[in-house]
């Protein structure tokens, strides 16, 4: 019984049954490589099983998925948001993630109010694609120093190619409306700690 067993397991792998570790990127021609703008896809079928419910037909569902999976920059915000622009005052404290090199004198245009404690965090709840941030090895706390104009919402979905994951984002963000090249000046450093 145990060589059939063994057979069968070998037969399932030789006929491209097995697929790719998780977070594993997958190579071009290896059985189970992502399809991202399908809804057969791994991510397609996470974005179902979360958004397929809010709309009325098929068609209008791979609308909605094919608005983050093949659009090279999808909206930051949920498709049923509207983000508002607001000041943030004097005081108020945010955390930014950050990539390996990056300087915590150049930040990017996008915090969050909620606490980052690992990577994972980053890129499933703040739905930080790897092609536009690779390695995340830490996180800022900034506090506000001076009224700092900004975009306001909750965090849209994305759909990651390079890891081939559907992204749900979730939480709190912002979009700096500070003129470009100004926004480290309405800022302070409080912390900085890794990541992994």
């Amino acid at each position: 019984m145990g060589k059939a067993w063994k057979a069968l397991a070998l037969a399932l792998l030789a006929g491209g049954c097995a697929m790719p570790q998780a977070g594993a990127r997958p190579r071009a021609g290896m059985a189970g490589a992502c399809q991202i703008a399908s809804l057969k896809s791994r991510a397609g079928r996470e974005w179902v099983a979360q958004n397929r419910w809010r709309f009325a037909d098929e068609a209008a569902a791979e609308a909605a998925y094919a608005a983050l999976a093949v659009n090279s920059s999808p909206s930051p915000w949920p498709d049923w948001y509207k983000a508002y622009e607001t000041q943030l005052a004097p005081g108020t404290r945010f955390q930014m993630a950050l990539a390996k090199g990056q300087s915590t004198d150049s930040p990017g245009n996008w915090g969050t109010f909620d606490r980052i404690w690992n990577v994972r965090d980053v890129r499933d709840h703040l739905a930080v694609r790897s092609d536009w941030k690779p390695d995340v090895d830490r996180v800022v706390t900034y506090e506000v120093v001076r009224p700092l104009p900004v975009r306001i919402g909750p965090i849209g979905p994305q759909v990651d190619p390079k890891l081939c994951r559907y992204l749900p984002g979730r939480w709190s963000q912002f979009q700096s409306l500070a003129e470009k090249g100004t926004f480290r000046r309405y800022l302070k450093v409080l912390e900085v700690r890794a990541i992994r």
